[in-house]
């Protein structure tokens, strides 16, 4: 349904009587989970008012008193962008204490990040620090969020419902209490046409990476580099049956799923995620799981994440087995996520195609291969002119600059190359006059160096002012990206102190993104002869000025 905003948007009248229900959302789901507040707030007599925080005055929140606020996080624990002005006013000098307020914070996320609701917590953090009462606990979100959001708005609005007056007359009929989910992905999917598929890497390594070209004729929606693409695909059945085997389940039991039902075989292969787990899967089926050395087992938080990185369900159900019931074990899985990929063209070179850059996940663990659930998908099941179902994915947190004129430096490693390949091809076509630093590292020089004839192009053509590549396993040392920054770190000082450039961390967050980050910051203190704070203040206003741009995976 759709809600207009109030006039509370530019006033706060009756702040003292008043629910002030503020909502941060990236993909709808906070916004929803507001709405169904807001909702069940006036349905028992509360005045309420409703904001969205890309639209706000920030400054106004100073005058609320009683605060109800709902917030993503985006990837690995960033403020969504359009978050990003109400967050930054609300962590600077400039607000005032507000003892006398109180609050409560829905913070929503993916688990399969380690800081997947980090938003919600700064700004639970934030309030303290600023004087104002946390008057019910915060809830954190999934993504399968709508119980939980549906328990915070009962907890949430009850413990204001006994502090305010009811200026409203309550509803007398009873409260349908269920979240109206926004558009979903599956009302946006465009079946996109495969015209080219192609491996870029050599046989014979250990690594395999595919480049994929999608037909986006009729697609009507514009996209540019820095964007992604969600792609749907299902788990493989011979993971399913090894499953159902080990756990002693009949394929043809009916489960409910999404209040739909389902035979269990189908659910698993269209409906759960297996191929991965994260500590909170881990922590459900400990729950349910009679298994003491399970128990004992994630107590030791840092051994739990380095096991959530490599196994999968099949995995955690043969190690800790348990005597559990089909409908207790769907109950314990995330719903099966598409996968994101960056735009690795620009739709103005390559009119109407999106081109991808794949690595396909395969390894061994526990004497088994594991893949990924896109990665026997792409490489097994896909061929030129079948059809795959994607979904846009705008990523404003990630674009070329507006002024041509001004230098880039692009940091990836592995498929991170995919959105700088794009925002070459767009400086090209623009004739963009600024220059362009890419940093570039993988595994092997002979088989890894992806779209090496391209960026030799760019580098002779001169759009690639300089290309910087380290092959970690080509020499006995190994050798990544951050060693060549420190090679270069007077002129990377200079690019950024000096002549604005803006920077762009692409990669593997676990593997690139905290080394390379760290590195940075040793070069703007060492450069800069800064101090520990003085650095990090730099590196926010970086931030602040979208000088500094990450996705990471």
């Amino acid at each position: 349904m759709l809600i207009k905003e109030t006039a509370a948007e530019t006033s706060v009248e009756n702040s003292e009587a008043a629910l002030h229900i503020i909502y941060g959302s990236r993909s709808g789901n906070s916004m929803a989970a507001a709405i169904l507040a807001h909702e069940f707030a006036i349905h028992l007599g509360i005045q309420s008012y409703l904001h969205d925080m890309s639209t706000i005055d920030p400054a106004t929140i100073a005058s609320m008193k009683n605060i109800l606020l709902a917030v993503s996080t985006h990837g690995e624990g960033d403020p969504p962008a359009v978050v990003e002005d109400f967050y930054a006013y609300l962590h600077s000098s400039e607000v005032p204490a507000m003892k006398g307020s109180s609050f409560s914070i829905l913070a929503l996320g993916d688990s399969s990040y380690t800081d997947y609701c980090k938003t919600g917590h700064d700004f639970r953090l934030r309030l303290l620090a600023l004087g104002s009462e946390e008057i019910s606990p915060l809830m954190e979100c999934d993504i399968d969020y709508e119980e939980n959001a549906k328990a915070w708005v009962r907890q949430s609005v009850a413990a204001f419902e006994a502090r305010l007056p009811k200026t409203l007359k309550p509803t007398e009929k009873e409260f349908a209490f269920e979240i109206n989910k926004p558009e979903t992905d599956d009302d946006k999917l465009f079946y996109a046409k495969v015209v080219e598929l192609k491996m870029l890497t050599q046989p014979g390594f250990e690594k395999r990476t595919m480049h994929k070209v999608l037909s986006m004729d009729k697609f009507g929606t514009s996209f540019q580099p820095g964007d992604s693409f969600g792609v749907y695909a299902h788990n493989s059945r011979l993971l399913v049956d090894k499953l159902l085997k080990t756990l002693a389940f009949d394929g043809t039991h009916a489960v409910e799923v999404g209040n739909k039902s389902k035979l269990l075989k189908e659910a698993l292969i269209h409906d759960f995620e297996i191929t991965l787990i994260t500590p909170l899967v881990v922590e459900k089926y400990a729950e349910i799981a009679q298994n003491t050395q399970l128990r004992e087992f994630i107590k030791d938080t840092s051994h739990l994440e380095r096991y959530c990185l490599v196994c999968d369900v099949l995995d955690l159900v043969t190690d800790f087995p348990s005597q559990i019931s089909p409908e207790e074990f769907t109950g314990i899985l995330r719903k099966l996520a598409p996968r994101l990929y960056s735009v690795a063209n620009s739709p103005l070179v390559f009119p109407d195609e999106v081109h991808f850059t794949i690595g396909l996940m395969e390894y061994s663990v526990k004497n088994r291969r594991h893949t990924g659930v896109c990665s026997t998908y792409f490489a097994d099941r896909v061929e030129v002119g079948d059809s795959v179902p994607v979904y846009l994915e705008p990523n404003e947190k990630f674009r070329i600059p507006d002024d041509d004129t001004r230098p880039m430096i692009m940091i990836a490693t592995g498929t991170g190359i995919a959105p700088f390949r794009g925002f070459l091809q767009q400086r090209e076509h623009s004739k963009a006059t600024g220059e362009n630093w890419l940093f570039f590292g993988d595994r092997h020089a002979e088989s890894d160096f992806l779209y090496e004839n391209e960026l030799e192009e760019f580098r002779k053509k001169g759009v690639l002012s300089k290309l910087n590549t380290a092959f970690s396993r080509d020499q006995k040392h190994k050798i990544y990206v951050q060693h060549h920054m420190l090679e270069n770190s007077k002129d990377l000082f200079d690019w950024i102190h000096n002549r604005d450039a803006v920077i762009y961390i692409c990669g593997n967050k676990r593997t690139m993104g905290k080394d390379v980050k760290a590195t940075l910051e040793k070069i703007i203190s060492s450069e800069g002869k800064m101090t520990a704070e003085q650095t990090n203040a730099y590196i926010q206003k970086l931030r602040t000025r979208k000088r500094l741009q990450t996705d990471l995976y």
